[in-house]
């Protein structure tokens, strides 16, 4: 199974048998994404569907837990189902940032160890959200007053600043 399959609207999962193998590779790789990913958390601006002002609480009520991500194998399916609660009641802003990271971290949670495509598949997933982990940390501080730190990214964040050749 993958992050991708889906079972009545919820994301499949692996067993927590295959979980507990994953071991050190799988917490990595779902350290890398929560390290990537580190600018995940609040939205206080009534913009739409969502609920702004309890996503903002939220983010409040549980930073530590978001930032910090799973300290073991047997944590990860509540951190997910953590960003998943919070992501239902996303405002319409910040929505799509929000369930770009959650996809970034059940990506992580579906490597399989040793398989050296499922380990590129959570990198390159990981990578595709940089953009959207700067986003969320950018919106939370300006319309949440929330603060997650620093957002490590690969990718520069913002496009460099285009030059100009003089005519010769």
């Amino acid at each position: 199974m993958t992050c991708a399959d889906r079972s009545g609207g919820r994301r499949a999962r692996l067993p927590a048998v295959l979980r507990r193998r994953i071991g050190p590779l799988g917490i990595a790789a779902a350290a890398l994404a929560t390290v990537i990913a580190g600018g995940i958390l609040s939205a206080c601006d009534d913009d739409g569907p969502g609920d702004a002002e309890r996503f903002c609480g939220e983010v409040r009520d549980h930073t530590a837990e978001l930032v910090t991500g799973p300290a073991t194998v047997e944590d990860i399916d509540g951190f997910l189902a953590l960003y998943e609660r919070i992501g239902e009641v996303a405002p319409l802003a910040i929505a799509p940032h929000w369930q770009a990271l959650s996809l970034s971290f059940e990506t992580a949670d579906s490597v399989v160890p040793n398989d050296p495509d499922s380990l590129q598949a959570a990198a390159r997933q990981a990578y595709a959200t940089e953009r959207s982990a700067v986003a969320v940390k950018d919106w939370l501080l300006a319309n949440c007053n929330v603060d997650i730190g620093p957002v490590a990214t690969i990718v520069p964040a913002a496009p460099p600043p285009a030059t100009s050749v003089p005519a010769g």
